[in-house]
C-alpha cells in the first residue's frame, strides 16, 4: 500500500514539473545575494539519456526518480544505486524512498558497463510555499497572474509551472534564485482549473535550460546527456478561470 502511494505521488510529481528554478536564502547585505554560478556540464559519451531528481518530500521523506533512455526507448534493466540504496524499476521510472543524507551520488550501469555518474547532489532544504494565491481563488479570464513564494535555502534556481487536467500548460525558464516571484501571461489562462505550482532546483542555473528539453551534454552527470539535480515543489495551488 506504501509502495503504490509513493508511486502515485511521484508519478504526479514528475507530470507537473520538467523545468522548475531555486531561490536563496534572504540576504540584507545592500549588495543583493550571490546569484551567480552554473552546472558542471559533460560532453556525452555514450547514447543514453539520464534525467536523475532526488525530491525532497518536506523531510517526511527522500525519493529518487530516474528515467533511462536510449534511442527514445526506456531502459528497463539498469542497475542503479543511489549512494548505497539500489532503486528499483516499475512503470518507466526507477523510483524508491532513499535513506537520508548530506549529500547523494548516483551510478548507473547496463549490460555490465558504466553508463552514468554523479556526485555530490543535494537537495533544497525545506519545500517552498506560495504565499499570494489559496486553492479555490477565482482568476480572471486571460489575465496575467502573479505568482509569489518564500525563501528556500540550498538552491541555484526557481522554476513556475502551470498545469490543466494533469497536462502542463506552462513553465517559465529557470529563474535566478534571488527570485521570489514571477508572472504567467493571461494567454494561459482559458476556462478551468490551473494548479500553479512552484518549484526549487538544487544543480541546474538559469541559462541551463536545455537539460530540461534537449540537452546535448550531461548537466552534474557523467557519461549520458541528461541531469542530477535535487528538487523540492511547493503543493498545488488550484486557480478557478471561468468563462
Amino acid at each position: 500500500m506504501i509502495k503504490k502511494f509513493l508511486l502515485s505521488v511521484l508519478m504526479a510529481s514528475l507530470m507537473l514539473s520538467v523545468q522548475f528554478s531555486f531561490t536563496g536564502c534572504e540576504d540584507n547585505d545592500d549588495s543583493g545575494p550571490d546569484v551567480s554560478g552554473s552546472a558542471d556540464q559533460f560532453a556525452a559519451a555514450n547514447e543514453y539519456n539520464v534525467k536523475a531528481r532526488i525530491i525532497n518530500f518536506g523531510g517526511l521523506y527522500t525519493c529518487a526518480d530516474i528515467e533511462v533512455t536510449k534511442d527514445s526507448s526506456v531502459v528497463e534493466d539498469a542497475l542503479i544505486l543511489v549512494n548505497t540504496d539500489t532503486i528499483p524499476y516499475e512503470y518507466g521510472l526507477y523510483q524508491t524512498a532513499l535513506t537520508t543524507a548530506g549529500s547523494y551520488d548516483l551510478t548507473i550501469t547496463h549490460n555490465g558497463d558504466l553508463i552514468a555518474s554523479g556526485a555530490g547532489v543535494t537537495i533544497p532544504e525545506s519545500i517552498p510555499v506560495i504565499t499570494n494565491l489559496d486553492s479555490g481563488d477565482v482568476h480572471q479570464r486571460e489575465s496575467d497572474l502573479t505568482v509569489e513564494w518564500n525563501s528556500v535555502s540550498n538552491v541555484t534556481s526557481w522554476q513556475v509551472t502551470s498545469s490543466v487536467s494533469g497536462s502542463q500548460a506552462y513553465e517559465s525558464t529557470l529563474l535566478p534564485l534571488d527570485s521570489r516571484s514571477h508572472t504567467i501571461s493571461g494567454s494561459y489562462f482559458l476556462p478551468g482549473t490551473h494548479d500553479i505550482q512552484v518549484n526549487a532546483i538544487n544543480g541546474l542555473y538559469p541559462g541551463d535550460d536545455n537539460a530540461l528539453s534537449n540537452p546535448e551534454v550531461g548537466y552534474e552527470i557523467e557519461g549520458p546527456k541528461g541531469y542530477f539535480m535535487g528538487i523540492a515543489q511547493s503543493d498545488n495551488v488550484e486557480i478557478i478561470v471561468n468563462d
